[in-house]
C-alpha cells in the first residue's frame, strides 16, 4: 500500500513559486496546495505540476487561513514579509512548521518562544540574500575557526539585476514585482565596521556618491556600485566572528543606478508622505511635468513655472542625470496615475515602464570577500562568487535562488533533518551543509578562489 502524500501549503503564487512547487513535488511524495488571492496564477501552477491544487485565499481572512493551515503538515509563506506573522500565528495554533525566505523581523521574533513551546520550526532567511549568503559565509567561517584561524574581514555584496544584455534603460534596472522595496532602500541608513572603526550613513544618504563602493572586476561587461545594507554589525554575533576588524553587508547595482535613485529622491519622488494632490478626490488629469513642478517648487502647480530649469537645478546641474530623467519621460506630457504618495505613484509607473519583456533574463551576483589570518600568520584572501542567469522564457535567476532553497528547507523539515524549534535561520552546520549540497545538485554552486600573503590584507576585495 502506497504511503500517504505529505501535505504542504504554499501561501502566494508569485514569481518564486514555480521552482518552489517543482522541487517539492518532484519525487511524488509531497502534495502541494497553492493558496493565492490571484487564483489564475495558482491554477496555472496546479496545471503545471503533479499533486498540486489551487485555492483562492485572502491571507487576512483568519478563519479561512486557519482552516487551510490546520489541514496541512507544513506551510511555506511566499507572501509579503509583513504578512508572515499572520501565517506564524496560525502555525503555532495548529502546531505546524513554517518556512519563509524573508528576514526575521522584530514582529516575527516575538513568535520564537510560542513556537518553541509548540514544538514547531519557524524557518526563515532561506532565499538568496538572506539565505545562500549566510550558508556560504558560515561554511567558510566554521572551516577557519575549526583550523585555528581568525576571520580578519568579511564583506558580502549581492544584487538581483537584469542580465547585462537587458540593462537597456536609464536606470539599468528592471522590475518583476513592485519597485517599492528597491526604491525605499535609498531612504535607509547604514552601519558597518571597517578596520575596527564603526561608520554610519545618515538616512537617505546610502546612495550618495561618497558612500558608494565601486567594483570593476565582478563582470567583464559591467561596473557596479554597492551601498551598505542597514546594520551590518548585527552579523558579528550571528556569524560568530567577534575578531573581525571589517564587517560589511551591502547591495549591488549597476553603476549609475544609485545616482538616478538619489536624483529621484532630491526631486521629492521618493517621499512617502501623502500630498493633497495624491489623496482622495485627487484629479487624474495631471501630467508628469506638472507633478515634478509641484514637487520641486514645494507648492501646487504654477502657471509660469520653468520646470526644466528647476529640475536641472534640483539635480545639481548634472547633465547625465537630467538626461536620464528625460528618458524616463518624467518631464513629458504623459498623464500620471496619482496613488497615495509620490513614492507610490512612481512605483506604479516604473513597474509598468521597466518591466521585463518576454524572453529577457535576469541575473544574481553574490560575492563574499573574506580575509583570514591563519595560525602561522599567513593572510588568505578568499573570494566566494555566485553568479546565476535566468532562463529565457523560463525561471528567473531570482526565482531559482529563492524558490529552490526555500523548498529544500521545507523538505528537510518534513524528513526530520531539521529538528530545531522556534525561530531558525540557516547558520548551523547541520542545516547549511545539506542545504548547500542539495543546491549544488540543482546547479547553484559558487566559484571559490584563494590567495596567500604574509602581510595584513587591509582590503580583501582586491
Amino acid at each position: 500500500m502506497a504511503s500517504a502524500l505529505r501535505k504542504v501549503l504554499v501561501l502566494g503564487s508569485g514569481f518564486t513559486a514555480g521552482p518552489l512547487v517543482e522541487y517539492l513535488t518532484r519525487d511524488g511524495k509531497v502534495a502541494v496546495t497553492v493558496a493565492s488571492n490571484v487564483i489564475e496564477q495558482a491554477q496555472r501552477l496546479a496545471e503545471k505540476f503533479k499533486n498540486t491544487s489551487a485555492v483562492e485565499l485572502d491571507v487576512y481572512s483568519e478563519s479561512n487561513l486557519s482552516m487551510l493551515v490546520g489541514s496541512h503538515e507544513l506551510v511555506v509563506s511566499n507572501v509579503l514579509h509583513t504578512q508572515h506573522t499572520l501565517a506564524a500565528k496560525q502555525c503555532i495554533k495548529h502546531r505546524k512548521s513554517l518556512v519563509t525566505s524573508s528576514y526575521v523581523t522584530s514582529e516575527l521574533q516575538e513568535f520564537h518562544k510560542p513556537a518553541m513551546d509548540a514544538g514547531i520550526t519557524l524557518m526563515n532567511e532561506v532565499g538568496v540574500d538572506p539565505g545562500i549568503d549566510h550558508m556560504l559565509a558560515m561554511e567558510c567561517f566554521d572551516e577557519v575557526h575549526s583550523n585555528g584561524g581568525k576571520v580578519v574581514s568579511f564583506e558580502s555584496w549581492c544584487g538581483g539585476l537584469p542580465h547585462p544584455d537587458y540593462a537597456n534603460n536609464p536606470l539599468r534596472y528592471k522590475f518583476s514585482w513592485s519597485p517599492k522595496g528597491v526604491l525605499l532602500a535609498a531612504l535607509n541608513q547604514g552601519k558597518y565596521k571597517r578596520d575596527n572603526q564603526i561608520f554610519e550613513t545618515a538616512p537617505g544618504q546610502l546612495m550618495a556618491p561618497e558612500n558608494l563602493q565601486s567594483f570593476s572586476h565582478l563582470h567583464p561587461k559591467m561596473d557596479f556600485d554597492g551601498y551598505f545594507n542597514r546594520n551590518s554589525l548585527n552579523y558579528i554575533d550571528i556569524y560568530g566572528i567577534p575578531e573581525a576588524q571589517t564587517v560589511i553587508r551591502g547591495t549591488l547595482r549597476y553603476k549609475g543606478t544609485c545616482k538616478i535613485f538619489q536624483g529621484l529622491n532630491k526631486m521629492g519622488l521618493l517621499s512617502t508622505k501623502e500630498h493633497q494632490r495624491f489623496g482622495k478626490g485627487a484629479t487624474s488629469l495631471v501630467k508628469w511635468r506638472d507633478l515634478l513642478a509641484m514637487l520641486v517648487s514645494k507648492e501646487d502647480i504654477k502657471k509660469h513655472f520653468d520646470i526644466r530649469s528647476s529640475v536641472y537645478q534640483a539635480v545639481s546641474k548634472d547633465d547625465h542625470l537630467f538626461k536620464s530623467i528625460e528618458e524616463l519621460r518624467l518631464l513629458s506630457d504623459d498623464p500620471v496615475q496619482l496613488i497615495g504618495s509620490p513614492l507610490d505613484t512612481l512605483c506604479a509607473y516604473l513597474e509598468r515602464l521597466l518591466a521585463y519583456e518576454p524572453g529577457e533574463r535576469d541575473a544574481i551576483f553574490l560575492h563574499h570577500f573574506i580575509g583570514i589570518e591563519w595560525p602561522d600568520k599567513q593572510i588568505e584572501t578568499r573570494h566566494i562568487d555566485l553568479t546565476m542567469y535566468g532562463e529565457s522564457n523560463g525561471d528567473s535567476a531570482m526565482a531559482q535562488t529563492v524558490g529552490k532553497p526555500t523548498a529544500i528547507a521545507a523538505k528537510m523539515i518534513l524528513t526530520g533533518e531539521i529538528k530545531k524549534y522556534g525561530i531558525v535561520i540557516p547558520t548551523a552546520a547541520d542545516i547549511y551543509k545539506p542545504m548547500l549540497k542539495a543546491l549544488k545538485q540543482e546547479g547553484i554552486e559558487p566559484v571559490v578562489s584563494k590567495s596567500i600573503a604574509y602581510n595584513q590584507c587591509l582590503n580583501c576585495r582586491y
